[in-house]
Order: structure tokens, then C-alpha cells, then sequence
């Protein structure tokens, strides 16, 4: 006869019992982690963390499960971002703006017209430089960045006029997030910036607190702010990067055989909703126009860029004459 065993609960890890030559033992199946983003379901944010989550599964060999919660049903993405660095949850996915705080250097990915393309945005995050910031950011931070998704040409959306240059902003009010680049720069091109959160952008936008605010094309499509905003004026101020971020602790918890699987589902994650969002602003446009919006493509930004040139030179002295060379002089 063998002895009945009894057993420890472990919140998300199911056992399972066996036996050997009449000796009992507990083997670990399963563990689950938490994954919120703020973007509807089938948004190119939700079909990245879902491959994600797959290549999870598939690489830990069922071991790990990654359960996402879409359409900010964790909260907004300042609270989840807060809530993987204290540890009440795995995995947060959230703007480079909403991240931050925790290490101000980032902020170099938010600066206008930082980038002179994807391919330079992709030398600049897998290169000497974005390794060295990753590297710091965990220190900082207590996370780990283990992705690197993109929210891409984040242009302007309004219900006002068509933006061809920097005095067309004159007199509009444009939603940014809270985030001091984002404020200066849309002020110092002649907008009134009004930093309002995520979640409040539709009551605020439909209310008059703003005339418009900034995003890729499909994003829009995807929030349905054509519904009540006519112009969307294709410049990309800002190239908006976003992470999937991990708690710290919890990637140092599992193995290292896993914790290689999850670094390489980040990296192959990533790669497919980038070009996915890079697609998506193909196909955004033309749905933008064929829902009624008034799209605009500016080809000459000379103008805007010598707008933002104060902004470049008071974040130099914040971040760093090093930093900002070692980005711009990347190839």
C-alpha cells in the first residue's frame, strides 16, 4: 500500500502526481503569467502578445502559459507598468512614454524626429546602444525588457483643419500622454499640449478638452476616432516604441533553459508585430479615407524639425550630449 501524500498549493502551478518504485513525488506542469496591454483585441498590440504567448508555450514546452488580458482590462498603462516593477503582475506591455519614469533615458526614444527610419530604429534598439540602456533599465527598474513592440508613426488627428505646417497647430489643443517630451514638443510646435491619460481621451476629445491628439493610422482605426475627429495629417513627429516589460524576479524564478525561451519569443514576437504595424499603416490610411477622414501626407517636415530644435536642446542637457550623438551617429 502506499501512503497517501499530501499537497501544497502554489497559486498558477498545477501538479500532478505520480509514482516511482513506490515513492510518491510532485512534478511542476504548468505555471502561468499575466500579460496586459491597453489596445483592443485583434489590434496588431493583441496579435503580438498572442504570438508571443504561443511562442511561450511552444518553446518552454508547455511549462509556461502566458494568459493576456487585452483592452486595458488591468488598467490603464501607467498602472500596469507599476504593477509588473512591484510584482502583482508578469507582464506589461506600454508606450516607452509610459515607462520612463523609472529610467529618464528612454526618453531619447520619444524625442522628435529622433529616427530616420525603421531600419535606423532597429540598429539604434539591437545595437551597442540599446543594449547598454536595456541593461540599466533592469537595474533601475527592477523589470526586464524582453520585446520590443512599435505603436508606430504617431501623427496628428483633429477636428479642426488639415496640419501642412507648424502654424496650422496654432489654436488646437492636442491630447499627449504625461510625458514631458511629448508636451514640449507639441507647444513648442505651436499647439496648446493637454496631457490627459489613455482612458480619458474619449470623454475629454468628445467634451472639447482637446481638439485631437497623435497616432498611427491603423491605432486610430482601431480606437474609432474617426467617429468625431476629420483630419489626419501624416507626419510622424514621434516614432512611438512600446516594450513588453517583466518583472525582474519573476524571470529570474525560472530556469534558464525558459528563460531563454522567453527571451527568444520576445525577440521573434517582436519582430512579426512590427512589420505587422508597419502594414497596418499602409492599410490604416486608406481606411481612414474610406470612413470619410480628410488624410493628408506632409512630404516637407524642414519645418517642424527647426520647431522642435529647443526641445533638442534642453533634453541634450538632461540626457546627455553622449546619448544623443550615439543615436543620431548610429548607421
Amino acid at each position: 500500500m502506499v501512503a497517501a501524500v499530501s499537497f501544497m498549493f502554489i497559486p498558477s502551478i498545477a501538479f500532478s502526481e505520480g509514482l516511482d518504485v513506490g515513492i510518491a513525488y510532485i512534478k511542476p506542469l504548468k505555471q502561468t503569467l499575466r500579460f496586459a496591454h491597453g489596445l483592443p483585441q485583434d489590434s496588431a498590440y493583441d496579435k503580438g502578445a498572442r504570438r508571443f504567448a504561443a511562442l511561450v508555450n511552444q518553446y518552454t514546452r508547455g511549462e509556461i502559459e502566458v494568459k493576456v488580458f487585452p483592452s486595458a482590462q488591468l488598467g490603464k498603462e501607467q498602472t500596469t507598468a507599476k504593477m509588473c516593477q512591484n510584482g502583482t503582475l508578469d507582464l506589461s506591455l506600454q508606450a516607452v512614454n509610459n515607462i520612463s519614469m523609472w529610467y529618464p533615458p528612454l526618453d531619447i526614444y520619444i524625442m522628435p524626429f529622433i529616427f530616420r527610419d525603421r531600419g535606423h530604429v532597429n540598429k539604434v534598439l539591437f545595437g551597442p546602444v540599446g543594449q547598454k540602456l536595456e541593461k540599466e533599465f533592469i537595474k533601475a527598474s527592477k523589470m526586464r525588457i524582453v520585446s520590443w513592440f512599435e505603436w508606430g508613426d504617431r501623427c496628428i488627428f483633429n477636428n479642426k483643419r488639415p496640419i501642412n505646417q507648424p502654424s496650422d497647430l496654432k489654436g488646437i489643443k492636442i491630447r499627449v500622454p504625461k510625458n514631458r517630451v511629448m508636451v514640449d514638443t507639441y507647444n513648442a510646435l505651436g499647439a496648446t499640449a493637454t496631457a490627459i491619460d489613455w482612458g480619458d481621451r474619449y470623454s475629454d476629445l468628445q467634451q472639447g478638452l482637446a481638439d485631437g491628439l497623435e497616432g498611427p493610422p491603423q491605432g486610430m482605426v482601431d480606437m474609432k476616432f474617426y467617429d468625431f475627429l476629420k483630419y489626419y495629417s501624416y507626419i510622424n513627429v514621434f516614432y512611438g516604441l512600446a516594450n513588453v516589460a517583466m518583472n525582474e524576479k519573476a524571470f529570474q524564478d525560472l530556469s534558464e533553459e525558459n528563460q531563454a525561451a522567453v527571451l527568444r519569443a520576445g525577440k521573434e514576437a517582436g519582430e512579426y508585430q512590427r512589420w505587422l504595424s508597419k502594414v497596418s499603416h499602409v492599410d490604416g490610411l486608406a481606411k481612414l479615407t474610406e470612413l470619410g477622414v480628410k488624410v493628408n501626407k506632409v512630404s516637407q517636415r524642414q519645418a517642424f524639425v527647426d520647431k522642435v530644435q529647443p526641445i533638442w536642446a534642453k533634453y541634450r542637457k538632461k540626457l546627455g550630449d553622449e546619448l544623443f550623438d550615439a543615436i543620431i551617429n548610429t548607421k
